[in-house]
C-alpha cells in the first residue's frame, strides 16, 4: 500500500541495499553499467523535462527523501523527520554529508537551493507553491522577498520547513528532482549523489562513483555510461527506459498516470449518479485496452492499482436500462450525450470503441466530437463539456495526488463536484497525525468516487523498460525510478 512515511519518532529506515558481490572480478561488465538514452540529457535538475532526463539526475543528486526499489519513500540526505501538526516539519540531515568536492553539505545549502529555485526562470519553480510551502506564492510572484520562503536552516543538520496548510504527504513530495540541493557555484558541477560526472562527449555521458557519497560502500558499479540508444543493439545495454518498440524482454512499469473520461457534474443530464452508473456499466475497459493499448493496465478504478490497498472490484449486476428508465430516459426519450476527445489517432480509436459500446443501448444517442488538443484543454478549463477525454499524472506517489481532483476547493477540480462529506473527509486526512486513520480515509474517498461514478476510468499507463537479464536490483515500481546505485550484476556460473 502507498501511505505517508512520516512515523513521528521512528522514521522508516533506509531500504536494505544489496552490497557488491564479494571479491568482484575486475571485468568491465562487473564495474560498468550501460544505460541507453535517445533524447537530449541535461545536467541541471531545474531543466528536467522528461523521466529519462530525471534518471540521470537521480544518479548525480539526492534530495531530503528518495525512493526505494518499490517506489516507496525512504530517507535520502535527511535521516529522519517529524511533525506535530503536518504544517511545521523538522528534518534532520545525516551526519558527515559532503559534496563531491569534499566540502560539507549542510542544511543551509538546502535552504539556499530552494531560494535560488524560487528566483530562477525554471518551469519547475512552481513546485514550491505546489508543496504548500509558506509564502511560496508571494515569493514566486515577486511580491515577497525570497528569504521569506518557508524553509529555514536552524543549524548545520536541522532544517525547518513551514507550510501554509497541513500536508501529511510532504515527505513523498520532497523526492521531486527540482528540490535536490544545488552547489553555490553554478559554473562547476559539484553534486551529492552516488555518482559524479567523469566526462561528456558525443558518445554520451560518463559517470564515476562518488567517493564522498554517504552510502558509497553499497554502490556496486564503479562507472555508469549513458549512451545513445540504437534499437538494433538493445542487448548491448543494461537498462533502457521507455523503449520505443516491441521487444520480448520488456517489462512494463506502471505509471502514476490515469486515462479517463470526465463528466461535467454541472450538466443536468449527467448530474445524477444513477445515470453515470448506467453509462459506466455499458463500458468494457478490458475490451478497449486489449484492442488499442495492450500494455496498459485496464481499470475501472480512478486510483492507480498500487494505491488501492488490495481493494478489489466488487462486481455487482447493473441494469443500465432500468436505471435510465427510473430517470425518465427511454427509447422515445433517449439521453443525448456529447463526447469530446482529441483528434490524435490513439484517442480517436479509443473514443470510437467507447462510443460503439454506449450506442448499443437504444436509450442513448451519442454525438462524438473530435477536436484538437488546444481546443480540448480550453473547453475543459471553461467547463464547456458534457463528457470529455481526460487524464492525470501525479508528481508524487500518494493517493492524495489523485483524490484532490474531487475536492471542491482544489484548482484541479474541473468537473464541478462539490460534496460536503467528501470535503470533510479530505480535510480530516490532511490534519490527521495517525497513518492508519489517514489510510482508512483514503479508502473511503476512493470508494466514494467509485460509488458515485465521478469519472469513467479506462486504464493506467505503463512505461516499457528493458533491463538486461544479468542486472539485479530492479522491481516494477509505480514511479518508474531505477537508480544506478541500487543495481548490481549477478555472477555468471
Amino acid at each position: 500500500t502507498v501511505v505517508a512515511c512520516d512515523k513521528l519518532d521512528n522514521p522508516k529506515p533506509i531500504s536494505p541495499q544489496v552490497e557488491a558481490p564479494e571479491n568482484p572480478q575486475l571485468e568491465s561488465n562487473r564495474v560498468e553499467l550501460k544505460r541507453g538514452v535517445y533524447i537530449g540529457l541535461t545536467l541541471q535538475p531545474w531543466q528536467a523535462q522528461s523521466e529519462e532526463q530525471t534518471q540521470l539526475l537521480r544518479d548525480l543528486f539526492e534530495g531530503l527523501t528518495a525512493y526505494d526499489q518499490e517506489g516507496q519513500i525512504v530517507p535520502g540526505i535527511a535521516e529522519s523527520w517529524q511533525t506535530k501538526d503536518n504544517k511545521t516539519w523538522i528534518f534532520t540531515l545525516r551526519e558527515g554529508l559532503r559534496w563531491s568536492n569534499g566540502e560539507p553539505l549542510v542544511a543551509q545549502d538546502m535552504m539556499l537551493s530552494w531560494q535560488a529555485l524560487s528566483q530562477s526562470n525554471s518551469p519547475l519553480r512552481s513546485y514550491l507553491a505546489y508543496l504548500n510551502l509558506k509564502n511560496a506564492k508571494g515569493v514566486l510572484e515577486k511580491n515577497e522577498p525570497f528569504d521569506s520562503l518557508g524553509i529555514y536552516a536552524e543549524n548545520d543538520r536541522t532544517l525547518r520547513i513551514e507550510l501554509d496548510k497541513p500536508t501529511p504527504y510532504l515527505p513523498e513530495m520532497l523526492a521531486h528532482i527540482s528540490l535536490v540541493p544545488q552547489y553555490h557555484d553554478p559554473d562547476s558541477l559539484v553534486v551529492n549523489g552516488a555518482y559524479i560526472l567523469e566526462s561528456e562527449n558525443a558518445k554520451g555521458i560518463h559517470l564515476a562513483k562518488n567517493p564522498y557519497y554517504w552510502q558509497k560502500n553499497n554502490v556496486a558499479f564503479e562507472r555508469v555510461e549513458y549512451l545513445p540508444f540504437v534499437a538494433s543493439k538493445l542487448a548491448e545495454f543494461d537498462v533502457v527506459i521507455d523503449v520505443p518498440e516491441v521487444h520480448s524482454d520488456l517489462q512494463h512499469f506502471p505509471q502514476l498516470c490515469e486515462y479517463f473520461y470526465e463528466f461535467n457534474l454541472k450538466d443536468s443530464k449527467v448530474a445524477k449518479a444513477d445515470v453515470r452508473k448506467a453509462i459506466a456499466s455499458l463500458i468494457s475497459v478490458t475490451n478497449i485496452v486489449n484492442n488499442e493499448i495492450p500494455a496498459a493496465i485496464p481499470s475501472s478504478y480512478f486510483l492507480p492499482k498500487a494505491m488501492l490497498n488490495e481493494q478489489d472490484s466488487r462486481w455487482e449486476p447493473v441494469f443500465a436500462e432500468q436505471l435510465l428508465a427510473q430517470n425518465k430516459i427511454d427509447e422515445r426519450h433517449p439521453l443525448h450525450l456529447n463526447v469530446l476527445y482529441d483528434d490524435a489517432p490513439l484517442h480517436v480509436n479509443i473514443a470510437q470503441r467507447l462510443v460503439g459500446q454506449l450506442t448499443q443501448s437504444d436509450m442513448l444517442r451519442v454525438d462524438a466530437q473530435p477536436v484538437n488538443w488546444q481546443t480540448l484543454q480550453m473547453k475543459r478549463q471553461k467547463g464547456d463539456f458534457q463528457v470529455i477525454r481526460s487524464g492525470w499524472c501525479a508528481d508524487f506517489n500518494h493517493p492524495m495526488a489523485f483524490l484532490s481532483l474531487f475536492y471542491s476547493k482544489s484548482p484541479d477540480n474541473k468537473n464541478g463536484y462539490a460534496n460536503a462529506e467528501y470535503d470533510q473527509l479530505f480535510e480530516q486526512a490532511l490534519k490527521s497525525l495517525n497513518e492508519k486513520e489517514r489510510s482508512e480515509i483514503y479508502l473511503k474517498l476512493s470508494e466514494k468516487i467509485q460509488q458515485e461514478n465521478l469519472a469513467l476510468p479506462l486504464f493506467q499507463y505503463t512505461t516499457p523498460v528493458y533491463v538486461s537479464p544479468s542486472i539485479m536490483g530492479t522491481k516494477k515500481n509505480p514511479v518508474g525510478v531505477i537508480y544506478s546505485k541500487d543495481l548490481w550484476r549477478k555472477v555468471e556460473n
